[in-house]
């Protein structure tokens, strides 16, 4: 941390030895733009004020100093009323001691030097003028004029100044354009104190550096960089809105569509979607042609496109459609007079699925869910291309370092990638998983979930091959099959019952269903007679 020495801020300045007259000069030069006003309180306490040119207000200033008086801050073209702003003149602070928090130095001294470090610490310049005002302190930033438009950049800076400065018993309530400020070597007429100039650098500063000083200490961007940020904020809106192309090429491009679509309902389009279609194809003519040229397209394409339409309709479309391309094109569709339909829009206006979409190629008209998942394909080509790995290369690759095939080779890790490369080890094939297992209908339903049994007569469970697991399943012991034989209930003839376990078709831990333990198949045995 850096230490202070009492030599820093000895910076010798002609401030405090500045006459009232060079005081009211140096705020109000006479070449400015405007007026200002010089204001007394006599001793009822009543004040009388009144606007006086730049070239008069610093003689008459003198007369104001046996009382309490001031002089306004900013110029105006008249009575001293923000409505009348002629200049914005500069940032300024009230100081009330009364403000001060508790323990807090409240010595003239001590507290404008408070002043002085807290503006190094928050890396603000010195004000242009320290005053002491008989009772508090008054920090004025004067400023080149701004013109009375920049009223609320200005009303901003100083909100944000005035907080920095809370801690030093800031005002809240001067911030106030017509605000006026005590001229020093006037009476104060409650402490019975005179006020003088303490400290100052006598410059003024450049708003917009000041202003972003201001925002860098409360940790809020600057004016370039809100600019930025807009410029940007209306690229990204200008290409969400455009599709990424400029209006012309998108509506070019949406022309093709139509044209694309009429040519596959045969030529003319269907009875339900003609008006509709002929009046988009109108709005991509007034975004791509001359308000001369569109009715001639729009009745040509008419009698070819829609020929059951009348001639009013047709009319109709045509003149609206001249009138959009007779406006004054704008970058947005905000600023432009154009109907401006989104390609999901034309999608749903003339029943374009993403299927459809995809079989006519259309470049604009689509729906959202097609255009999401063009996009997914060009961004999977892009990442390809600048060389990011398929999803199955990385499964491969990954699962192949989980079972670590060179150990049960016998050699290293880096000899067996080595080998591999050069072709000397095939790896064993993958092990079946669940999806390439063959099964037969639902046991619920009267199925069976082991394969069908080979011939008539004969258990499945005796001949067939045990079925192979999915690996993502942990293998279950399984139940013995029990044969025996005993009278079937279909008429007293003897079969052959096969009881089969199947741990697979209900689980014992899926709540609220039927558990089925047993199944059973009858079969009928061989040279059974009746009786």
């Amino acid at each position: 941390m850096k230490h202070f020495d009492q030599t820093d801020f000895e910076t010798g300045s002609a401030a405090p030895i500045l006459t009232t007259e060079a005081y009211v000069r140096l705020l109000h030069p006479e070449d400015a733009i405007g007026k200002t006003t010089l204001m007394a309180k006599d001793a009822t306490g009543r004040a009388h004020s009144k606007t006086y040119t730049l070239t008069t207000a610093p003689v008459l200033a003198n007369n104001f100093l046996d009382s309490d008086g001031y002089i306004s801050l900013h110029r105006f073209h008249g009575p001293r009323k923000v409505s009348h702003l002629a200049a914005l003149n500069g940032l300024f602070l009230d100081l009330d001691i009364d403000r001060l928090p508790p323990g807090a130095s409240r010595s003239v001294g001590a507290w404008s030097l408070d002043v002085t470090m807290h503006c190094l610490s928050l890396k603000l310049p010195q004000p242009t003028v320290l005053l002491f005002t008989g009772r508090g302190l008054a920090a004025i930033w004067l400023i080149k004029p701004l013109p009375p438009k920049a009223l609320p950049r200005w009303q901003e800076a100083q909100n944000v100044l005035i907080d920095h400065f809370r801690s030093l018993g800031a005002d809240p309530a001067c911030r106030d354009a017509a605000r006026i400020t005590r001229l020093p070597g006037s009476l104060n007429s409650k402490s019975q104190k005179i006020a003088s100039i303490i400290d100052g650098t006598l410059e003024r500063y450049d708003f917009d550096r000041l202003a972003d000083e201001i925002y860098i200490a409360a940790g809020r961007p600057t004016r370039e960089e809100l600019k930025h940020r807009q410029v940007c904020r209306k690229q990204r809106t200008a290409r969400k809105q455009s599709g990424g192309l400029p209006v012309r090429a998108r509506f070019s491009a949406v022309l093709r569509d139509l044209d694309r679509l009429r040519l596959s309902w045969g030529g003319q389009v269907p009875v339900g979607a003609r008006n509709t279609w002929l009046h988009l194809y109108a709005t991509c003519l007034s975004h791509t042609f001359g308000a001369a040229e569109i009715p001639d397209c729009v009745q040509a394409m008419a009698a070819e496109a829609t020929p059951g339409l009348s001639p009013s309709e047709v009319s109709g479309v045509a003149r609206i459609a001249a009138l959009h391309a007779a406006l004054l094109q704008g970058g947005a569709p905000l600023s432009d007079g154009r109907y401006h339909y989104a390609g999901a829009t034309i999608a749903d206006m003339l029943g374009v699925t993403a299927a459809g979409a995809r079989t006519l190629g259309l470049e604009q008209v689509m729906p959202k869910s097609e255009r999401a998942r063009r996009k997914a394909e060009r961004e999977c080509q892009r990442r390809r291309s600048a060389g990011a790995m398929p999803r199955e290369a990385w499964l491969e690759e990954n699962s192949r370092e989980a079972r670590q095939p060179w150990v049960e080779l016998g050699m290293s890790r880096s000899t067996f990638y080595r080998r591999r490369k050069a072709g000397q080890i095939v790896e064993p094939a993958k092990p079946a998983t669940s999806a390439d297992i063959e099964t037969g209908p639902c046991p619920l339903q009267g199925g069976s979930a082991l394969p069908k049994a080979p011939a008539e007569g004969r258990s499945p469970a005796a001949s067939a091959p045990t079925p192979t697991t999915s690996p993502s399943r942990p293998t279950r012991p399984t139940q013995a099959t029990r044969t025996e034989r005993s009278a079937a209930p279909d008429g007293g003839r003897l079969k052959e019952i096969v009881v089969e376990t199947n741990p697979w078709v209900q689980p014992a831990h899926q709540q609220g269903e039927i558990e089925f333990e047993y199944r059973r198949v009858y079969y009928p045995l061989e040279r059974v007679r009746r009786e």
